[in-house]
């Protein structure tokens, strides 16, 4: 069952009891993304929350027609675009398959009625968030603390998958650099 990843994930943080886990169960749907299916859409309401099975996703803004890069999701991660969600306003970005991918999705407010009922939940859900916002304020701060390069090598060090399954214009995007400088950069190592 692919719940298990998920469940074995939230059991590594607090264990939860039958119960807890019976409903939370309740509330995973599984869904399946061809690649090039959006699993978020800039302007449609999306209050779901996905747990990466299987797959690849990748976050983009559009700005006048440019793709802008912002994040790169893997198995084993969660997806959601929280901010619209939490300020229920239209999403600003998208999610979109980059290969075939399977997700384990659940409603925002049903996981939030579950939190509100069970402890347990409530700091599995607070753990992870917390986690999410250190990964997104780390990558905010260093387009202002680091170099390209440092920027490049700690991509290298932190997401390794992403050189062999991404474009190296969505790797530039991604940096904040054009392709050719990625180029010099590779050319470096």
């Amino acid at each position: 069952m692919k719940a298990e990843t998920l469940l074995q994930l939230f059991n590594s943080i607090k264990t939860l009891n039958e119960t807890e886990t019976k409903d939370f169960l309740q509330i995973v749907r599984e869904k399946r993304l061809n690649k090039g299916d959006y699993w978020i859409r800039e302007g449609k309401t999306n209050n779901e929350i996905a747990f990466l099975f299987e797959g690849y996703l990748r976050k983009y803004f559009d700005k006048e027609g440019i793709e802008l890069t912002d994040y790169f999701y893997f198995e084993n991660d969660f997806c959601a675009e929280l901010p619209s969600i939490i300020g229920k306003y239209k999403p600003t970005s998208n999610i979109v398959a980059m290969t075939s991918t399977e997700l384990l999705t659940f409603d925002y407010n049903e996981l939030m009625t579950l939190c509100n009922n069970s402890l347990t939940l409530g700091y599995i859900y607070r753990t992870i968030l917390e986690q999410t916002f250190l990964r997104f304020y780390k990558r905010s701060s260093s387009f202002v603390l680091q170099t390209s390069k440092e920027r490049y090598d700690e991509l290298l060090r932190n997401f390794p998958q992403v050189m062999q399954k991404s474009t190296q214009y969505h790797i530039a995007s991604y940096l904040g650099i054009s392709p050719q400088h990625l180029s010099r950069l590779r050319a470096e190592k």
